[in-house]
């Protein structure tokens, strides 16, 4: 028996050596990459929203105790859209004469949320125009206040291109 190794059998062990190397390198951009992209927040203030939770409950009760259909939409495209509200109370009037700020944002990335100030167009019917920056999932959300009650509406949309 020999004891001398031949050439291909001593780069054997940098062999493992690269392997790991490779492995931690790979390792390190993953870590980067999702250290990067998400902050680990997801809700600001859970502590205090938590505290509050029983008066969310409370006034979303009220609210569907009071009746009103509401509907909001919206109309074209990510560059040139409309955002509708049209509300009536339980008799099915138009509420009119309310102030009404829409909160517009993209659930699955941040940095692109929007908050605007709807005008009513005609009687229990509210609109501003959107220009969003991208297609996708959006969620709209109106807050309205009506005769001192505080009320809200929210919807998911997907706009088109």
């Amino acid at each position: 028996m020999s004891t001398m190794l031949s050439r291909r059998d001593r780069v054997i062990p940098y062999y493992f050596v690269l392997f790991f190397v490779v492995i931690a390198i790979v390792d390190g951009i993953m870590v980067t990459l999702a250290v990067r992209t998400h902050t680990g927040i997801v809700t600001e203030n859970a502590y205090e929203k938590g505290l509050a939770y029983n008066k969310v409950v409370a006034a979303a009760n009220h609210q569907k105790a009071l009746g009103l259909k509401m509907t909001l939409a919206f109309e074209g495209t990510a560059k040139a859209g409309t955002v509708k509200l049209t509300m009536a109370d339980a008799q099915a009037a138009p509420l009119s004469g309310a102030k009404v700020e829409l909160q517009i944002t993209r659930p699955t990335q941040a940095g692109f949320d929007q908050t605007l100030t709807m005008v009513e167009t005609e009687k229990g019917t509210y609109s501003v125009p959107a220009h969003l920056s991208m297609e996708g999932l959006w969620q709209l959300r109106a807050y309205i206040h009506h005769q001192g009650e505080a009320l809200q509406y929210a919807t998911r949309v997907v706009v088109a291109p």
